[in-house]
């Protein structure tokens, strides 16, 4: 028999992780009697050891481990098992560590051993497949569970390669090759040309895609049936292997798909059948679906409608012509300020549906994010009535939606574009229906446009805006508001967020959303942000006067002011210090992760000062958990998108409960936005999340009726948080 495979490689960067599992797994003549000792004091049980000896290797980093591997193999030594850290800066993560050892050796059993993780596991599933010999070890680890992986995996390892030689040791008897056949977890299944089945394996998967019929090809849904069989054919006539992906139906009539390889079946020289190994590709093709569609509509998303507009584009033919329709609902912001986001959901939904009854088969439907939506129309070699179709289409979407017992009335704003030129790209179609719906938006919407020379001249008017901003900064045409944020546990206002609205002498009250990003690209947002500070620091003193000196003001900071502007030196120009440690600055996710060693930078600086920072919007950008203990930090808001179907959405539970539980091992203080109902208000008091921010506890308001909300503070809250 050939010896145990006792070799583990251990890759992590932190020398004291080698040195604890040494005292684990490591042979007992080895350890020193402190050990022995420490090992006697910690155990659970004195005679837990583990009665193999492991061969310990260590690698302090990613590509370092990838090395060892290799020379194992080629020295013809492998190891059965290795544990990898996720998180070994500067050189290669534990995800691509993996992937490159995978690459070399397709036996190797692996533990994925980390406190922390830059990839959530549906990510690690994505990347590196799911695999029986990937597995996850939290730190800080327990002594028996280590021992027990570590048995069960290089056990594992010996078995599996001890199977294989047996594999190739029985081939000629049909019994055992039968038994391990059926063993594993693919479907194997030997036919004719006709599809009539010679062998199969009984793995209960196969038996699903073939239901015990004799005629494999019945098991197979019909728009896939003629390609399997043409297939089949054809690896019997040529005797080359082909690749398949096909779906069938399962007992319960839930669509499997399968992805396979077909072989050549040989008897005496000669090809006689066909052998299909395939597995199941269900999950995969799930979790496809999931990324290429949008999760509410069930609508393709936009890297969908844009990688499939560019494959289109690619396969015309000259003369061929094409529609790009943006749909936006207008004030659709009104029914989730009026009715809430849930019930504003549902008609997101019931909008899909009615625009998805109005396109042809060759259509094609996606949902951009929020309330926009788009649609691909071939319209072959002559632009058809593209007007009286998107008239009807609009006039399609007036009718009345009836939702939880409300009567909604949409109406949309829809810009166009027709591409007629080979050289359009997605990227200017979708840049051009964007600007033809922005100019049907702003031309009083309710109403469609095309994208035309009048649509260039709104962009242009568009550009002009930043001058009016320059005027309404010299004119101060900027108002401040104030949303209390309120301390759960003792029932108090801890402070406000500051919201600046724009008083437009002709337009009235422009929206932050319309201004902001022009105010961005000009540049002038740092001197609005400064109006913003100067109408802060006035209140703090305003209050001061009053006597109210313990509440705070948050103001939220742009990406590109935080990246590229000096924001301490502006605060500390506008704030005497006394005020400064009642400011708190609130960033974006994206504006820390587009460059992370720049924002830690800037964030501590602002530390240094007294100004709190907040994340705000957290959970709905990339990577944050990985860099979160760097940040100096006092705050995280929790997005209202994983608010607003709590209590009742698990998902959306388990998320909130998980910020909550890792800022508090952090001692960071979590702020719950978008609060509007009183079930929403009870979990996150007993989630003890420490701050809510809502419509349930109020709305943005003037300066003079914040100052009234804080001198009525315990009638306003006994009222508000009497059920808590």
């Amino acid at each position: 028999m050939t010896k145990f495979n006792n070799r583990i490689l251990i890759i992590d960067d932190d020398t004291r992780i080698h040195e604890d599992f040494r005292k684990i797994l490591g042979i007992k003549e080895e350890l020193s009697e402190f050990d022995e000792m420490e090992s006697a004091l910690f155990s659970d049980e004195s005679g837990s050891r583990t009665s193999i000896e492991y061969e310990l290797d260590s690698a302090y980093q990613g590509q370092e481990g990838y090395e060892k591997v290799l020379k194992a193999n080629a020295t013809g030594n492998p190891y059965a098992l290795a544990f990898v850290d996720m998180r070994m800066p500067p050189g290669w993560d534990g995800l691509e560590t993996i992937k490159h050892i995978w690459e070399e050796d397709k036996h190797i059993q692996l533990v994925i051993c980390t406190a922390y993780s830059d990839y959530s596991w549906s990510e690690v599933l994505y990347h590196l497949g799911a695999s029986d010999r990937l597995i996850i070890l939290k730190k800080p680890f327990d002594m028996v569970e280590v021992q027990q992986i570590a048995t069960a995996l290089t056990t594992k390892w010996n078995v599996s390669m001890e199977s294989a030689a047996r594999l190739q040791r029985i081939r000629e008897s049909e019994e055992k090759y039968r038994t391990v056949i059926d063993s594993v977890d693919n479907t194997i299944v030997t036919m004719d040309e006709n599809g009539e089945i010679i062998f199969v394996n009984h793995n209960p998967w196969s038996l699903l895609e073939h239901k015990g019929q004799d005629n494999y090809y019945l098991g197979i849904k019909e728009e896939y049936r003629d390609q399997v069989k043409e297939s089949v054919k054809d690896v019997i006539r040529n005797g080359v292997q082909k690749n398949v992906e096909f779906a069938s139906v399962g007992n319960d009539h839930e669509t499997l798909w399968s992805e396979g390889r077909i072989s050549p079946y040989y008897k005496n020289d000669e090809v006689v059948a066909a052998t299909l190994v395939a597995s199941d590709i269900t999950a995969r093709k799930a979790l496809d679906w999931q990324l290429r569609h949008d999760e509410l509509t069930g609508l393709a998303n936009r890297g969908c409608f844009v990688s499939k507009l560019e494959e289109k584009l690619i396969l015309r033919d000259d003369g061929d012509k094409y529609a790009i329709l943006f749909i936006d609902l207008d004030h659709f912001n009104l029914v989730n300020d009026c009715f809430g986001h849930e019930l504003g959901d549902k008609v997101l939904v019931e909008v899909s549906k009615i625009i998805a009854d109005n396109i042809d088969a060759d259509d094609m439907l996606a949902r951009l994010g929020g309330d926009e939506f788009a649609i691909f129309k071939e319209l072959g070699r002559e632009v058809h009535d593209i007007h009286a179709y998107t008239e009807a289409l609009r006039e399609s979407l007036k009718t009345s939606i009836l939702i939880d017992g409300f009567e909604i009335y949409p109406s949309v704003s829809i810009g166009i574009v027709i591409s007629e030129d080979r050289t359009d790209t997605s990227t200017s179609l979708m840049r051009d229906a964007d600007a033809a719906l922005y100019h049907a938006k702003s031309s009083g919407r309710n109403r469609f446009e095309y994208f035309d020379q009048e649509v260039r001249e709104n962009v242009i008017r568009r550009v002009n805006l930043g001058a009016e901003l320059r005027a309404a900064i010299e004119k101060n045409q900027f108002q401040v508001l104030y949303q209390p944020i309120v301390n759960v546990a003792e029932k108090k206002i801890s402070g406000f967020e500051a919201l600046i609205r724009w008083n437009h002498p002709q337009r009235g009250i422009v929206s932050p959303v319309e201004f902001i990003p022009i105010a961005e690209e000009t540049g002038l947002i740092v001197q609005i942000t400064r109006k913003v500070l100067e109408a802060v620091c006035r209140q703090f003193e305003d209050w001061k006067q009053h006597g109210i000196n313990d509440v705070n003001i948050a103001v939220n900071c742009s990406a590109r002011e935080f990246k590229e502007q000096d924001l301490d030196k502006i605060i500390a120009d506008v704030f005497p210090e006394e005020h400064i440690s009642r400011l708190e600055i609130e960033l974006t996710e994206s504006s820390i992760m587009d460059d992370v060693n720049r924002a830690i930078e800037n964030m501590k600086r602002l530390a240094a000062m007294g100004v709190g920072v907040s994340i705000d919007d957290f959970g709905t950008g990339y990577s944050s958990f990985g860099y979160i203990k760097q940040f100096a930090i006092r705050k995280l808001k929790i997005d209202r998108v994983f608010i607003k179907d709590t209590p009742g959405d698990e998902d959306d539970v388990a998320i909130v409960e998980a910020i909550i539980a890792m800022a508090n091992r952090l001692k960071i203080r979590v702020v719950a936005e978008g609060v509007e109902t009183a079930d929403q208000l009870k979990y996150l008091a007993s989630a003890k999340c420490d701050f809510i921010q809502g419509y349930l506890l109020g709305k943005p308001m003037s300066a003079d009726d914040a100052e009234n909300l804080l001198k009525q503070e315990q009638d306003w809250l006994n009222k508000h948080l009497d059920q808590v």
